[in-house]
């Protein structure tokens, strides 16, 4: 159980690496121009404040599995939110691999969502029973 959790964390972590180069500079460019609203620089900050939490899950997850857990919980609906899922990492392997066409399709997108959200439910699912192993012991 406990290498699966660790499995998940990094995932958290891969997460955190993935989108927070592209969230930061969408947030600079919020915070420079002054034709974006309040509204938008507020979002903007706040998804790049999201994406600390996962960070602070991932490292939870591989230290302390519990408030990994309790952490990545009280994500989940920030992950449904902006759509940031955990296998998502393989996606973004398979285009700077060379598989930019494949990835690149709407058939392959709208196929990879519903893989991505079923891996989601299931990453869930388990979490919630790891939660309560942990919890019992």
């Amino acid at each position: 159980m406990k290498w699966i959790l660790r499995f998940f964390g990094c995932c958290d972590v891969l997460t955190f690496f993935i989108f927070i180069t592209p969230k930061f500079q969408y947030l600079q460019q919020n915070l420079s121009y002054s034709y974006f609203s309040m509204g938008q620089k507020a979002a903007a900050l706040w998804e790049v404040l999201v994406l600390f939490l996962f960070l602070l899950s991932g490292i939870l997850l591989l230290l302390k599995k519990k408030s990994g857990l309790t952490i990545s919980f009280i994500l989940i609906p920030f992950r449904v939110t902006f759509l940031y899922f955990s296998f998502d990492f393989i996606s973004y392997l398979l285009y700077h691999f060379g598989f930019q066409n494949l990835v690149s399709t709407s058939q392959f997108q709208n196929q990879w969502f519903f893989i991505l959200l079923g891996a989601e439910v299931l990453r869930y699912a388990y979490s919630f029973f790891a939660y309560y192993h942990l919890s019992t012991r």
